[in-house]
């Protein structure tokens, strides 16, 4: 009885313990979410103002030059403290991540676009046309997505993107 009653005790002193331990935050994806945010609006923001160069308005390209210096210090910043975490290379990890996302996105948008095709030739074949308009839209705005997500894709430097998602 005093064996079990000590037992217990040691058992329920132990769960105590255990409850009060709190697990360690790690900050590092959360910097590392910031500073490929960061990579991409200074993307954002070079072709930003060499389209407002090529348009003639300076000013808008001098504030978009700004907007990418002060990015630039903060990549600089989070690259040093991820770098004090031990990441190495945080600023081409970065890089890469940016790359697979866009392909992954490219990814999800060819299989919409390869699905609303097939429910495309089911709706033709079986005469419904209500539905074969709504796919055809549907494709319409899949393949409105799949160039913007081109686009970006060529931007964060991937080559041949759409040959890379197939």
């Amino acid at each position: 009885m005093k064996k079990s009653g000590l037992l217990a005790a040691a058992l329920v002193c132990s769960a105590f313990t255990f409850a009060q331990t709190t697990t360690p935050v790690n900050p590092v994806p959360a910097q590392m979410k910031d500073m490929r945010h960061d990579v991409r609006d200074i993307r954002k923001d070079k072709a930003a103002a060499a389209k407002d160069v090529k348009a003639g308005d300076y000013n808008a390209a001098k504030t978009e030059i700004k907007d990418i210096q002060a990015d630039r210090k903060d990549i600089k910043s989070d690259a040093a403290t991820l770098k004090s975490e031990g990441v190495d290379h945080p600023i081409a990890k970065a890089d890469k991540q940016i790359k697979k996302a866009d392909e992954k996105d490219l990814r999800k948008d060819l299989k919409d676009v390869n699905a609303d095709k097939k429910d495309l030739t089911k709706d033709v074949k079986a005469g419904d046309k209500a539905d074969a308009k709504k796919d055809v839209a549907d494709i319409r705005a899949d393949k409105r997505d799949i160039k913007k997500d081109v686009r970006q894709a060529r931007r964060d430097g991937v080559k041949h993107p759409i040959r890379r998602a197939k």
